[in-house]
């Protein structure tokens, strides 16, 4: 009976000796993958501040210049800094000319934009009512009223210059201004990330790779989905930048001159005052007639019902006077 008793505490004590190994080995396991994934991102902290560093060199390079080699650190670690041209500048440019006709102007603009590379993003042509009349068929627009314009092109950055010189030509230019943004620290520091996450990616898939067990995978996978969320939305961010300096906003604004008013030279005005007298007699007329011919229908109406009343108060009034000799009579008959 003893013997039993022992048999079962010694079998008992082996499956909780084995449950408990089993779980130190998925702990240290889980453990490890923590550690290495940890040292993959001080790594990789460590060779975003060498990218970063050789970015500023290279940033600091003359225009056209390859830049510097990238630093050992980052040579070791996989990771290549991107070259930098030169600085990215997002230039816009504001114009206000004036032109004898802004329909022509706008087709002028439209084409010098087609010839530089360029492409018109806002177009709108108005009246001194800023209401829109603006279309696309050869039409004479705004019935010899002023016209003004607003008109937005993208051109690329190497025609800028061009661009804006055969614009001033189609009229007079009033005023323009011009600003310029600096973007390539932006871009230097968005770069490095991106280098920095790609090469984290890279790790993670190794460690995918070579992972032992479900949970060490489900782990990997989780920082795989971070990393790659982060990069596409510095990918995004990184031509974004670029776009916006390889193409320069110009706005031009088109005005057309005022019309002259001539002096109307030494005549007393007697014309003009009978004219204007017989157009304020006819503008009298004209609402007589329209306030008549509105009042009419109530004026039939209110006749109708007052012959309507007439005729019936006349009928009672008839009637009691008739009443009224009845009853003489009768009192005359008795007498």
């Amino acid at each position: 009976m003893k013997r039993d008793v022992r048999r079962i505490g010694v079998a008992i004590s082996a499956v909780v000796l084995t449950f408990v190994l089993l779980a130190s080995t998925g702990c240290s396991g889980v453990q490890e993958l923590s550690d290495v994934l940890g040292s993959a991102r001080t790594s990789a902290t460590a060779t975003s501040r060498d990218v970063a560093l050789e970015k500023g060199v290279a940033e600091q390079a003359p225009y056209g210049s390859s830049g510097a080699a990238p630093a050992e650190g980052v040579a070791d670690q996989g990771v290549s800094a991107p070259t930098i041209a030169g600085p990215l500048v997002i230039k816009n440019k504001t114009m206000r000319i004036e032109v004898k006709a802004v329909q022509k102007a706008v087709e002028e603009i439209r084409a010098l934009a087609t010839e530089h590379g360029g492409s018109i993003t806002a177009l709108n042509v108005a009246t001194d009512d800023e209401q829109p009349i603006y279309r696309p068929e050869a039409v004479d627009y705004g019935d010899g009223a002023a016209l003004r314009g607003w008109v937005t092109v993208r051109v690329p950055v190497d025609k800028f210059e061009a661009f804006v010189a055969d614009v001033s030509g189609i009229g007079t230019v009033k005023n323009q201004s011009e600003s310029a943004e600096d973007v390539t620290q932006q871009h230097v520091d968005l770069k490095a990330r991106l280098d920095n996450l790609r090469a984290e990616e890279k790790r993670l898939r190794d460690f995918f790779a070579a992972a032992k067990n479900v949970n060490e995978m489900l782990a990997v996978e989780r920082e795989l989905a971070r990393v790659r969320g982060e990069i596409e939305s510095l990918d995004a961010q990184v031509q974004y930048l670029e776009r916006q300096a390889a193409m320069a906003t110009v706005t031009v604004e088109l005005t057309e001159p005022k019309p002259v008013i001539r002096p109307q030279g030494e005549s007393w005005g007697f014309l003009d005052a009978i004219t204007t007298g017989f157009r304020g007699a006819a503008a009298t007329i004209k609402i007589l007639i329209v306030l008549a011919l509105t009042l009419l229908p109530l004026v039939v109406l209110g006749a109708a019902l007052y012959y309507l009343v007439r005729s019936i108060i006349r009928r009672r009034r008839a009637r009691k006077a008739q009443a009224a000799s009845a009853s003489d009579a009768s009192a005359g008959s008795v007498r």
